[in-house]
């Protein structure tokens, strides 16, 4: 599972988006990718993925979530994500 966060550094909900996943990630041994959408390739995949909201959560090149969610509510997606995994 791939799990990309789109951020931009000057914004504030971006940054705890960063925070809550960061931890959540780190906390179930899951590597997380962060996006940094000022930069040239940034821009570019935002594009590529017809992406207007951030921060926004990527999980294998698609979108399952936009802005900042609860730290629980990171929990429940990824326990989500990671069981959908285990039965493919």
């Amino acid at each position: 599972m791939h799990l990309q966060l789109l951020v931009a550094d000057w914004c504030s909900s971006c940054q705890r988006a960063r925070e809550i996943w960061e931890k959540v990630c780190a906390h179930h041994g899951v590597a997380l990718e962060v996006v940094d959408l000022e930069s040239a390739a940034g821009e570019g995949f935002a594009q590529s993925h017809h992406l207007k909201i951030m921060p926004a959560l990527l999980v294998d090149g698609h979108p399952r979530a936009v802005g900042v969610q609860t730290e629980q509510d990171a929990e429940t997606l990824l326990a989500r994500l990671q069981a959908e995994r285990q039965a493919t």
